[in-house]
């Protein structure tokens, strides 16, 4: 299906993002978690939320032998991942599920689930539903995801998420009551003179979970001045680098 209204894709150089019916566009943060998640091995990948299908199309591009499902809850989103699956190079690798990752009943087992989660709770709404449904956790509390994510991981397989930095003791501590447990660990420094504001997690099922392993990235030394840690990480798929 053409996009219900022409525009110019975001460009990655080995794919293409249509998201004019998006209720999230292409970011950072999705692209970041892509090009950090650990897919050495994965042969099933799952994205959680998927948006546009960014995330999955990186997993895809950077994981040759993996099979990349997807799931999104947002019609016009899922309308433009399935578009953008449709173009890749990889399509026969990608399938796009319309509906509720809470409400799934599989017994697929994944390598790696994936997911740049809804984590908002008790703020401020936009005025777009279907914005809100993608950054707030109404429909997807990190308790049920981590419950669901749990039941749909194969015994040595990992979740890899990222969030405000703010948001790591929920998540964790969710994570834990389900025995799952922090792995990596990466802080997401935008500027030298800002906290970190996102981050990156790695968790997996673990009866004797062991200290994380602690990591950073920072994004620019400047405004536009892009350090090489981000411009390496990130080096196979932004064309402007």
């Amino acid at each position: 299906m053409i996009p219900s209204m022409p525009e110019k894709p975001f460009r990655f150089k080995q794919f293409e993002v249509f998201q004019s019916r998006s209720a999230m566009r292409v970011g950072t943060d999705g692209v970041l978690l892509g090009a950090w998640a650990n897919v050495d091995g994965a042969k099933h990948i799952l994205d959680v939320g998927s948006g546009t299908g960014v995330i999955a199309l990186i997993c895809a591009q950077r994981s040759q032998d993996a099979l990349v499902e997807a799931i999104e809850i947002d019609e016009g989103s899922a309308e433009d991942a399935r578009y953008n699956f449709s173009l890749a190079p990889w399509q026969g690798r990608l399938k796009l599920h319309q509906g509720d990752f809470l409400k799934i009943a599989s017994k697929e087992k994944f390598d790696l689930i994936i997911s740049n989660p809804p984590y908002f709770s008790q703020s401020l709404r936009a005025a777009d539903p279907s914005r809100n449904a993608a950054r707030h956790d109404d429909s997807l509390p990190a308790e049920q995801f981590m419950a669901k994510a749990k039941g749909l991981l194969a015994p040595e397989g990992k979740i890899a998420l990222i969030f405000p930095k703010n948001q790591l003791s929920r998540w964790t501590f969710a994570a834990e009551e389900s025995g799952i447990f922090p792995s990596r660990i990466c802080h997401v420094f935008t500027l030298p003179h800002k906290d970190a504001s996102r981050v990156l997690v790695e968790y997996v099922k673990s009866s004797s979970p062991s200290e994380p392993l602690m990591e950073s990235i920072l994004i620019e030394f400047s405004p536009g001045q892009f350090t090489e840690a981000y411009k390496t990480i990130t080096k196979d798929l932004y064309t402007k680098w």
